[in-house]
């Protein structure tokens, strides 16, 4: 990501926080929409805080989103703490991601024995992903991450026979993490994916990924036990390298030339940065803060794609849905929804009313220039 993006992010936040402080008078003030305004607050926050870098704001936003009406004052005050915190220590320096499992502390994985990555925050499944396992008659370890970023780490620390993998995540889209597995990092291991959307477009598009098994949830035990035990009995897998592949030479640099992509987000600083990904691929960028601005430039601009953030003034992106799939010159439309965390009844709301494809914030950018690439057929590779 471009420094002069995060910059930009963190300078912004000293305006929310004096936000915050006008909206606390308000608040004690008897103010009948205080309230709501810092719920709005924090879902801009929540969708932005871990795109541009800082996921303690996310973490922190979903808190003031999901409060009571009792401790949203609080919450919202803990949420300015955290933003006062990343203000003062902010530092203009991006912080290396390691790639090389030498530089984690290993996991030991005795003679016979399957190690097995679990990547699961439902206590539910991971009760049932667990007996599963015992069933099996092997000696399974088992290794547990309750989201993405914990994820990433203990892929790098293990070498693994099975990945276990939710699609929803607390901290990012499943489908990112399989990505890495199998594209990025070019790991040669087995992946289970286990969904809560049940649609054929996120099981192709999984497959497509290289998962080799995809289970809807709720899913049968018994099915679940059969597909980890034909992975597990498979032939020895082939370690590759964690080494990311070059961008540079998998991916055209102008793949979007001569496409208009229409991007609708309130949030300014998300609206920038994708506009930045898009116009860096070539494509021609036309950006709305709102719903109803969204639905004028559709009409007037005659876009390839659109990317709607769901919750925007005015109109949100449920409603801009609803009109581009009841336009007769726009219903062909391909869409991408934007989603925050946590959105899995969105998600299959979205493609009940026709959506193509979703991203869940926060952004990955090579993410999401993919999947604008793979709906305009453009054939990134």
């Amino acid at each position: 990501m471009k420094e002069e993006f995060r910059d930009r992010y963190v300078e912004s936040l000293k305006e929310k926080v004096e936000t915050i402080k006008l909206l606390e008078t308000k608040f004690l003030e008897g103010n009948a929409f205080a309230d709501q305004n810092l719920r709005n607050l924090a879902h801009a926050l929540h969708g932005s805080g871990s795109t541009f870098g800082f996921p303690t704001i996310t973490l922190a936003s979903a808190v003031v989103e999901q409060a009571n009406e009792d401790e949203v004052l609080i919450r919202a005050l803990e949420l300015k703490v955290v933003l006062e915190k990343i203000i003062a220590g902010y530092a203009v320096a991006s912080r290396a991601r390691v790639a090389t499992k030498t530089d984690y502390p290993k996991i030991e994985k005795a003679e016979g024995e399957k190690l097995v990555l679990v990547i699961e925050n439902s206590e539910e499944t991971c009760n049932q992903i667990a007996q599963c396992l015992q069933q099996q008659s092997l000696n399974i370890k088992t290794v547990l991450a309750r989201d993405a970023l914990d994820a990433e780490e203990q892929l790098l620390r293990g070498d693994y026979d099975l990945v276990i993998l939710d699609l929803v995540l607390p901290d990012k889209d499943g489908r990112q993490i399989l990505q890495e597995i199998k594209i990025f990092f070019q790991m040669a291991l087995p992946v289970i994916v286990l969904s809560g959307v049940d649609k054929d477009a996120v099981r192709i598009d999984c497959v497509g990924l290289g998962a080799d098994k995809y289970l809807t949830k709720p899913f049968e035990s018994s099915e679940l036990s059969a597909d980890i035990r034909e992975l597990l009995a498979g032939e020895e897998k082939q370690t590759l390298g964690l080494v990311p592949l070059d961008d540079d030479k998998t991916t055209e640099s102008k793949a979007l030339a001569g496409q208009t992509i229409l991007v609708a987000d309130d949030d300014e600083h998300v609206g920038l940065l994708i506009t930045h990904l898009m116009t860096e691929q070539g494509a021609n960028v036309e950006y709305a803060s709102n719903g109803r601005e969204a639905i004028h430039k559709l009409r007037t601009t005659s876009p390839a794609l659109a990317i709607l953030d769901l919750k925007m003034p005015e109109m949100d992106g449920f409603e801009v849905l609803e009109e581009i799939r009841q336009d007769q010159d726009l219903k062909s439309l391909p869409v991408i929804m934007l989603t925050a965390l946590g959105g899995e009844d969105d998600i299959l709301r979205g493609y009940n009313m026709g959506a193509n494809d979703y991203i869940i914030k926060p952004l990955s950018e090579a993410y999401l220039t993919a999947r604008v690439k793979s709906l305009l057929n453009t054939n990134p590779e």
